[in-house]
């Protein structure tokens, strides 16, 4: 982890005089503290955009103006950073002035109030508090941005890496059933097996490569805010996906009226194809599934309700794991990453994913949107 620069050690010091900045100047720097002292608002903002351990400000030096831009570079700054300011104040009673005036200043967010006189050592203790606060920030803007990286790379890898696979991976299916087609004559019963499983293991690999791609585009989703898309859509596309099954397995699947939300209709689809489709694998006889929607605390949280085996409770969380299976894949075909991939769509919109379920009684799963 990378140690702070010298611009983000030093206290900066805003003053309107030559006077009070050399007094309080004094202060810190005979605490080993480094410090860089300027006359205007104006002169402050171009340093903090170089970096700072902390500001101290005498209070009328920060008039309207030289609040509101400050202001506006507190709302700028990144969820990391939370930079301290100290403010030295006037003595006095508290007066209506005065508290609006706190009021005011509040827009630094990261605010400390020393009223004048102060004592040094109170200056002195103050910024090594504020220095050590805003030096922890710094650590966890490090560990953000490596952690950041990471997975940037690890997804990149399993990207490359599950394109890569499935042509040699298709290529092992389809020259087994080439092989079970022009030869399968010649070979004894113990033969043909060894054939199947391994035909049967190159299509699960190859579907678990495209889960695994699905799950890092996922991951590759930019956080923004697109227009709305009406929910019909992609649902009519997922249940078209899911024709099939729903035929094989004589499902009933209805909803009420859906309103339109801001994902993007191809990850829409994919959350309906992908928790409708679960509910038509883990059914039992007539399986029934409804879809709704309902508006609540400024989200649109839809549910995809079974009639299906349900689960045990206690898995409500684990079963969006990666890979995560609550049966052998002899019992119920997949990967375990449907549900992974559902919660990785609905985090990249800022939403989240739920589920209930009891043994037995079929399961339930949220997703919320916010509106």
């Amino acid at each position: 982890m990378s140690a702070p620069n010298e611009h983000e050690t030093r206290i900066l010091i805003l003053a309107p005089t030559g006077r009070d900045a050399l007094l309080i100047a004094e202060t810190p720097s005979g605490d080993a503290m480094r410090t860089a002292i300027r006359a205007s608002a104006s002169a402050l903002l171009e340093m903090l955009a170089q970096g700072a351990a902390a500001v101290i400000a005498a209070d009328e030096a920060l008039d309207r103006e030289a609040v509101a831009n400050l202001g506006r570079w507190v709302m700028a700054q990144p969820p990391w950073s939370d930079m301290p300011f100290v403010v030295l104040t006037s003595r006095g009673a508290p007066r209506p002035s005065t508290t609006k005036r706190a009021a005011e200043l509040e827009v630094l967010g990261n605010v400390t109030f020393l009223e004048r006189p102060v004592r040094p050592e109170t200056v002195r203790g103050s910024m090594r508090a504020a220095a050590r606060a805003r030096l922890r920030q710094y650590q966890m803007r490090d560990r953000q941005e490596t952690l950041a990286r990471v997975n940037a790379d690890l997804e990149q890898f399993a990207h490359s890496a599950s394109h890569d696979l499935k042509e040699p991976i298709r290529n092992i299916a389809i020259y087994g059933e080439l092989l079970a087609l022009y030869f399968g004559q010649h070979l004894d019963a113990q033969g043909k097996q060894f054939l199947e499983f391994m035909i049967s293991g190159a299509r699960q690999i190859e579907v678990l490569v495209n889960d695994l791609l699905l799950f890092t585009q996922a991951a590759s989703i930019v956080e923004e805010i697109p227009d709305p898309c009406p929910s019909e859509t992609p649902l009519e596309g997922a249940l078209a996906g899911l024709r099939e099954a729903i035929r094989e397995s004589s499902a009933v699947v209805t909803r009420d009226s859906l309103p339109a939300v801001r994902v993007r209709e191809v990850h829409l689809q994919q959350l309906f194809q992908n928790l409708v489709g679960n509910a038509i694998k883990y059914r039992r006889e007539e399986p029934r599934v409804h879809i709704s929607a309902a508006d609540q605390n400024g989200h649109w949280v839809f549910s995809v309700k079974d009639n299906g085996i349900g689960f045990d409770p206690i898995y409500n969380e684990q079963v969006f794991g990666i890979f995560k299976r609550l049966h052998t894949s002899k019992q119920y075909s997949g990967t375990g990453m449907g549900l992974a991939i559902c919660q990785r769509i609905v985090q990249r919109y800022r939403g989240r994913i739920w589920a209930t379920s009891e043994v037995g009684n079929g399961s339930e799963f949220f997703f919320a949107i916010p509106k």
